[in-house]
């Protein structure tokens, strides 16, 4: 299938960048101890991670329950859900998809571990757990350390299967590649080793130590000790990535089509909020100049014009929109077209 029979407004993604960007990630795992558990939530899409996986992932990283079910069901073997979980509802579902894969759920509460360890005692199967660390993004996560210790011992009392530590530093993935990132991305890793050591010393085994993400990956990937990093954003790259400088390219757009035009200089395109993001910023027009993104209603997007710079539009033509935020635009389809040289090669299926 050709482009210009897809209707709009659709996601697509530019494989040669998107491969250029799966296969320089697995290159440098290659060359490391850390290994690449990447972010299903990023993508949602099992066929995308199945490429991650054969280029070298040793499983997924997900951020909730229905994200590894999805995994599950398409027969990922090791999960991590780098998120907390509450309440008996979910521990029990968690302990069924314990059935089929090594799922590894993090907590950072006694609460949560003992609905774990109520589930995993009513279920006859063995839960796994990380402890999560908050390393400045001040969200979940106990503090590094005592703290991060006295769960641990929760944990082990309990009965559950003790992986090892996590700790995202999500506040770092914003800033861009400087001394300051790197020196706060060691401080993080280094506050996972000492509270692991500390774990150690108990005679408490600590196999997992997981952190880091697509801003981070260069830095906490090599530090000694780490042995998986959670980046996700680094296959479809948006321009949330490109603008703090990352190498990798971007691939992710929403085709559109002009619909109406206000004179020469305004245009209204059929790509609204529920087609792509701006939660962090409005999308830049692909390959037009003098092409501006103004402003984005529920179905309706709207051009400005500078007819010095851009040729003129015409009702009916398709024009492409970057990415800005790749995780909440992914979720707004239910396929993304894969494309080269102008035609559709794969479409991958996202599910929700």
């Amino acid at each position: 299938m050709k482009v210009e029979e897809i209707n709009t407004p659709a996601l697509l993604v530019d494989l040669d960048a998107m491969e250029f960007n799966l296969h320089r990630m697995a290159r440098f795992f290659a060359e490391t101890p850390a290994k690449l558990r990447p972010h299903f939530k990023n993508h949602k899409s099992p066929m995308l991670a199945r490429k991650q996986i054969r280029a070298g992932a040793i499983g997924m990283t997900c951020a909730t329950l229905r994200e590894a079910e999805i995994l599950v069901h398409h027969g990922v073997e090791s999960i991590l859900i780098a998120n907390e979980v509450a309440g008996d509802a979910k521990a029990r579902q968690i302990a069924e998809l314990s059935r089929y894969s090594s799922v590894i759920v993090a907590v950072d509460s006694v609460s949560g571990v003992n609905d774990l360890a109520r589930a995993q005692r009513n279920h006859g199967v063995q839960m796994e757990v990380v402890v999560d660390l908050d390393l400045g993004l001040d969200r979940c996560g106990v503090p590094p350390g005592e703290a991060a210790v006295d769960l641990t011992r929760s944990v082990v009392e309990q009965g559950l299967a003790f992986r090892g530590l996590m700790g995202y530093d999500g506040h770092l993935q914003a800033l861009p590649a400087n001394e300051q990132q790197e020196q706060l991305a060691r401080e993080g890793s280094k506050a996972l080793l000492s509270t692991a050591e500390r774990i150690r010393s108990l005679g408490i085994p600590v196999t997992i130590i997981s952190t880091g993400g697509t801003g981070t990956y260069g830095i906490s990937g090599v530090y000694p000790g780490i042995t998986e990093i959670q980046a996700g954003s680094y296959l479809l790259m948006d321009d949330l990535y490109v603008d703090r400088g990352s190498r990798f390219q971007r691939s992710l757009t929403v085709l559109t089509t002009v619909i109406s035009k206000r004179g020469s200089h305004k245009a209204v395109i059929d790509c609204g909020v529920k087609a792509i993001s701006a939660e962090r910023g409005l999308s830049q027009v692909k390959a037009l100049d003098g092409i501006r993104l103004r402003a984005l209603h529920a179905e309706h997007g709207l051009l400005e014009v500078d007819e010095k710079l851009s040729p003129r539009l015409e009702i009916g033509q398709r024009i492409e929109l970057w990415v800005r935020y790749s995780d909440a635009t992914m979720n707004l389809h239910t396929f993304l077209h894969g494309v080269r040289h102008g035609q559709v090669e794969e479409t991958f299926r996202i599910e929700h």
